[in-house]
């Protein structure tokens, strides 16, 4: 696993072991990033579910302003910190140590928005559509794009604030894109 493009480019990432550490795959990550063009560029991005940092790391090495990075695993936050420092991208970075869930409840609550958030929860939960629900369902803008990675397509209610514009698969990975609706759009 390695840093796909940017200042960081080649530079190896540690990961975590076991079946509950799943990093996204280099040709999803490729395709995210190529999709995105320059929308990373000095955006604040959210990594939910953030393993490695993989995703995080990626904006940052392509241009992102600022990364939060929300992972449970005291081990999986060891390797996401070194990969932070071997990136030289500590400055840039906050590191969070708590349940997605519970932080993006905080995060809606707040006024804080993101530009993009990456969500990548395990593929045997429903989370990727609980996270895009929660978002669509608020009052006020949380991001420009949600992305997500899961194991089976999803659809949110309408008239919500995100509306579904892309999907991708990749073997078992369902890559779905959801951007925020402004008001004329609606």
């Amino acid at each position: 696993m390695r840093v796909i493009s940017g200042r960081c480019r080649g530079i190896a990432l540690r990961g975590g072991h076991g079946p509950q550490f799943r990093p996204t795959a280099q040709i999803v990550k490729g395709s995210v990033f190529d999709t995105l063009y320059g929308r990373v560029q000095e955006a604040v991005v959210l990594d939910l579910f953030a393993g490695s940092g993989s995703l995080g790391i990626e904006a940052l090495s392509r241009g992102a302003e600022r990364a939060v990075f929300i992972e449970q695993d005291p081990k999986i936050i060891r390797a996401l910190t070194t990969n932070l420092g071997r990136c030289k991208l500590t400055d840039k970075a906050e590191v969070v140590r708590g349940d997605a869930m519970k932080y993006l409840e905080r995060i809606i609550r707040s006024k804080k928005t993101f530009d993009i958030i990456f969500a990548d929860p395990p593929y045997a939960s429903s989370l990727s559509r609980e996270i895009a629900v929660a978002i669509s369902s608020t009052k006020r803008k949380v991001c420009d794009l949600l992305i997500t990675e899961s194991g089976e397509e999803y659809d949110i209610p309408p008239g919500g604030a995100l509306e579904k514009v892309r999907t991708r698969k990749f073997g078992q990975t369902i890559v779905t894109y959801l951007e925020y609706i402004t008001e004329g759009q609606k």
